[in-house]
């Protein structure tokens, strides 16, 4: 498994796992199918091409690509301190693997190069056992629960915020 930022040559691979993770785990995510299956494929190269403040890791085995996470600094002045880790995902077949770990362990790992950075933020649909296991092994404490924070035909979910100091 290699595991490394996306960019947009990316942008192919990205939007298949993307729209499968969206399929798979609507309630993971705050977007929908039917809203992210319209993007043209210059709009995805665009939403992921790495940034200062933004990037993508992807976890590939051999040239497929089956795993993706998120992460987005803040870009306001007084909360520039503070990141997000987001739309995190492992296709179903690769799961209990090791691979959403190794991701966030390289997310960390890079996160160490940002100046400034002490803290990062994961919010997590609160039936996501596996993710939420996963995050407290890696000291990310709760500290709050938001209900209702998604609703998805009619029916909502509470999400539970979580924040590890870096």
């Amino acid at each position: 498994m290699n595991i490394r930022i996306l960019g947009y040559k990316d942008a192919t691979k990205y939007k298949e796992l993307r729209l499968k993770a969206l399929n798979d785990s609507p309630t993971s995510f705050c977007s929908s199918y039917a809203q992210e299956q319209i993007y043209t494929l210059q709009e995805t190269e665009h939403n992921i091409r790495p940034q200062t403040d933004q990037f993508t890791l992807g976890a590939f085995e051999g040239d497929q690509l089956i795993g993706m996470v998120t992460f987005k600094r803040e870009t306001n002045a007084n909360l520039n301190h503070k990141g997000r880790l987001m739309e995190m995902y492992v296709t179903p077949d690769m799961r209990n693997k090791g691979i959403g770990r190794a991701m966030v362990e390289e997310l960390l790992r890079l996160l160490k190069e940002n100046e400034g950075l002490e803290q990062l933020y994961v919010t997590i649909e609160e039936t996501n056992i596996q993710v939420l296991e996963l995050c407290k092994s890696l000291d990310f404490n709760q500290y709050a629960i938001e209900k209702r924070a998604l609703k998805m035909d009619g029916n909502y979910y509470d999400e539970l915020w979580m924040v590890k100091n870096l």
